[in-house]
């Protein structure tokens, strides 16, 4: 193929891009959103049920530099997708910018047509695993990065997805997910007991529990102490960290799931890869499609 028809070509695709873009942005200015009635949906789609409402927020304890005891709580790609589908006139694309030795970088765009809100976010995933004292180490297989990679663009689609969208609208869904998560107080008891002896199924000390929380019998369990029981569960299921190190880890760090995924890789020279990601979806999953 000549030079000049590849340039004719790649016209094309661009002017074809760019009606496509006039249009979405003049049917998102033809039918507006109803800001109120798009946040109405999401609550409806985040509390349909309370596996999906505990799926909106991770939990992880930690502790500071002073030793003091905190959580960590963060909102999760589920939650990130039901606000992208209540919200409207949204545009959003993810892809891989850069493949470095020890590295995938990612981006992932998410743009409010209606209102011209675009925001660009980036995520780096390490490839590298292995290295000690900075020797050694190996590279991910081809099948391992793409993996890798897909994990990466989820979460910074969620990234990009959280900055468009006003926080207080998405505050409002996260608390309202919270709240049905917990469920009524009159059966507070009964609800942390329920939640306490599925997290000694998947393998927490009921007596670490009760001392983390400082309490000496479940009925001492705060409702907020149950919002951080609930989100401890979706880390565990999700593979962000294991039942040991629940209520050991000293540092105060953020660590994402795909964060964690990289650690688990780099003590297992092969991996069963599909085990930890979806392969569509790229999300991180320790047996349940559970969001970062």
């Amino acid at each position: 193929m000549s030079e000049e028809l590849i340039v004719q070509e790649n016209k094309i695709t661009e002017i074809i891009a760019r009606v496509e873009l006039d249009t979405m942005i003049s049917t998102a200015n033809a039918y507006p959103r109803d800001e109120i009635k798009s946040i109405e949906k999401a609550i409806k789609m985040a509390t349909i049920d309370e596996e999906t409402a505990q799926g909106c927020f991770y939990a992880l304890p930690r502790k500071d530099k002073d030793g003091n005891k905190i959580t960590i709580e963060g909102d999760s790609i589920r939650l990130a997708e039901i606000i992208r589908c209540s919200w409207k006139h949204m545009h959003t694309q993810t892809k891989v910018v850069l493949v470095a030795e020890k590295y995938i970088e990612t981006e992932a765009v998410a743009w409010d047509l209606e209102n011209n809100n675009k925001h660009i976010s980036n995520d780096r995933i390490s490839i590298w695993f292995g290295e000690k004292n900075g020797k050694g180490g190996y590279r991910a297989n081809n099948d391992m990065q793409i993996m890798l990679a897909k994990a990466s663009q989820a979460k910074a689609l969620r990234n990009a997805i959280f900055q468009v969208v006003p926080k207080s609208l998405v505050k409002v869904v996260g608390n309202a997910a919270r709240k049905y998560s917990i469920g009524d107080s009159k059966n507070l008891s009964s609800k942390v007991t329920m939640v306490v002896n599925k997290l000694v199924k998947m393998g927490l000390n009921k007596e670490q529990m009760l001392e983390y929380f400082e309490h000496s019998k479940i009925d001492d369990f705060t409702a907020e102490d149950l919002q951080s029981l609930i989100g401890i569960g979706t880390a565990l299921k999700d593979g962000m960290i294991k039942p040991e190190e629940v209520f050991s880890i000293e540092k105060n760090t953020n660590e994402s799931a795909s964060d964690k995924l990289n650690e688990l890789i780099a003590v297992k020279k092969s991996p069963k890869i599909e085990s930890y990601i979806n392969s569509n979806t790229g999300e991180v999953l320790n047996g349940n499609d559970l969001p970062y």
